[in-house]
């Protein structure tokens, strides 16, 4: 047990601390993104400046925006957050961010008798009574419609007004594209008093600035890599220590190694830990192996089909000698490698476990390249070099190396291994830990 706690109490704090469900938004819990958000802070000082925060699914884009616009916006509100969808338009993004601001500008009435002389064109019919995004989209013919709602929103919303638009990637129309790079320069132009923060993948930055390259000007670009390895042990420190628990220097670089520098994974095993020692019998001062393996298993458990459904389909041949393959393309540090290094990694891997012979080159080989199959879970795609192959979903590769974990197979490469100063060695397998099967693809 964790002392000081009951059940409701405990599940409160927890969540505060870790957030593998939704993004963080306090600054004391973003760890590892500091000179992000201070390049954020300065380039929305600058006058039509906005944020475009792009990188892989899975690093914190979401977050790292969510902690940006609370910090920037002002308190008189909260700011204003529209999710993309693969029929978003640039119409029905500014109709959802008018919607919003009406909205909030019911709860502060203040605000609103202190415009309401100010003669508003789009918005007058709307703050006296409810008003759905639909109803706004409607209205909104083109660019300068928009740029005119917005102007209004910049007036009845709050002092500092944020709007953060995620995932902008989704949207399927490449048109709409062309749309949002023109938004961003007449926003610019106009002089509309409201700061944007978006996110997406990197593709999309290149759309839009392909589609208006003068938009470049409205834009401070920030691509966000996967979490540095000491970012990734300070979350599990941080998290424990708010509950006077020490985790010992072995376990969390074992939790750095396998998230894979992606801030969902050590959150969501940080999460299952917790959970785990907030319901032993005893009081629990210290994080142990045994814990560290079941929070591992739960989290494996928990995480989204999507991911667990290709490994699924992998593993679950006939053959029944895929499993090790799979490891064994997990362990380089740059989301790719060539069929020789990943043999090499593969014969490290047999020699962990137990009773199996491991594949002749030929036969492994094959197994590789059956991976690119949809039937075998599409995991791999090739690249441009001969016998080089990286991720379709980059995101999977931590996946894999929990899946691993949890079989006691140790998966860390030399270049890991290198960045770790003064990095201990510890062989995941040789912890006296009970070693009990895990379920694939779960």
């Amino acid at each position: 047990m964790i002392e000081g706690y009951d059940k409701f109490s405990f599940g409160k704090k927890l969540n505060e601390v870790v957030s593998p469900a939704r993004p963080v938004i306090s600054i004391e819990n973003l760890i590892g993104r500091e000179d992000e958000l201070d390049r954020i802070e300065k380039a929305l000082f600058s006058p039509g400046r906005n944020v475009f925060i792009y990188g892989e699914r899975g690093v914190g884009k979401s977050s790292l925006a969510a902690t940006a616009a609370n910090q920037w916006q002002s308190s008189d509100a909260e700011y204003i957050d529209v999710s993309c969808s693969p029929d978003s338009t640039v119409k029905s993004i500014v109709a959802s961010v008018a919607s919003q601001a009406v909205n909030a500008s019911w709860i502060s009435d203040s605000r609103l008798t202190e415009q309401a002389t100010i003669g508003l064109q789009w918005l007058k019919y709307s703050i006296k009574s409810e008003v759905s995004p639909t109803d706004f989209s409607e209205k909104i013919r083109g660019i300068s419609d928009a740029v005119e709602v917005l102007k209004e929103v910049s007036l009845i919303h709050s002092e500092v007004p944020v709007v953060v638009v995620d995932e902008v990637d989704r949207i399927e129309c490449e048109r709409e594209i062309d749309f949002l790079a023109d938004l961003l320069k007449q926003i610019g132009d106009k002089r509309v008093e409201i700061k944007f923060i978006f996110t997406g993948v990197g593709e999309t930055l290149n759309e839009i600035l392909g589609a208006h390259q003068s938009a470049i000007r409205q834009l401070e670009t920030i691509e966000l890599p996967r979490l540095s390895w000491d970012a990734r042990w300070d979350i599990a420190i941080h998290a424990l220590k708010e509950f006077n628990i020490e985790i010992s220097r072995d376990i969390y670089i074992r939790i750095a190694a396998v998230s894979d520098g992606y801030p969902y994974y050590v959150h969501l095993i940080v999460e299952k830990l917790l959970w785990i020692l907030f319901e032993k019998d005893e009081v629990v001062a210290e994080v142990t192996w045994d814990d560290y393996y079941s929070a591992l298993y739960k989290a494996i458990l928990g995480i989204a089909a999507e991911l667990a459904r290709p490994y699924e389909l992998a593993v679950n041949q006939r053959s029944q000698d895929y499993e090790e393959v799979l490891w064994s393309t997990s362990a380089d540090e740059w989301q790719g490698a060539y069929l020789s290094d990943m043999h090499k990694q593969y014969t490290n891997i047999m020699s962990q476990v137990d009773d199996k012979l491991p594949l002749p080159y030929d036969k492994y080989s094959s197994r590789v390249r059956n991976l690119l199959k949809p039937e075998y879970g599409e995991i791999l795609k090739k690249g441009k070099k001969q016998g080089y192959y990286h991720y379709r979903e980059k995101m999977l590769r931590g996946y894999i190396r929990m899946q691993a974990e949890a079989n006691r197979v140790e998966i860390i490469s030399k270049e890991a291994e290198a960045t770790i100063k003064n990095f201990i060695h510890v062989a995941a397998k040789n912890v006296g830990y009970h070693k009990s099967k895990p379920p694939k693809g779960l």
